[in-house]
């Protein structure tokens, strides 16, 4: 499982929807990655996705949430991968 979560230097929720996702993939051990949609890779991904708000959570190249989740909602969301909803 991929998690990739796109964000802003300049977005505080990306700040706390960070510190909580590096916290759940290092519990999970997940394949986690943070992507700033400055850089091309986040350009690329943002407009494949038509992301208008951030901080956004794709999984396996999917967007799954936008926003900040809690703890337990981030966990959820990586505990039931054939569950999962585009939001």
């Amino acid at each position: 499982m991929k998690v990739q979560l796109l964000v802003s230097e300049a977005c505080a929720p990306c700040d706390q929807a960070e510190k909580i996702w590096r916290g759940v993939a290092a519990e999970r051990e997940l394949d986690f990655s943070v992507v700033d949609l400055a850089t091309p890779e986040g350009t690329t991904l943002a407009e494949r996705l038509r992301l208008k708000t951030i901080p956004a959570l794709v999984i396996d190249g999917v967007l799954i949430a936008i926003g900040v989740q809690s703890p337990d909602e981030a966990r959820a969301l990586v505990t039931r991968p054939l569950q999962r909803k585009h939001p």
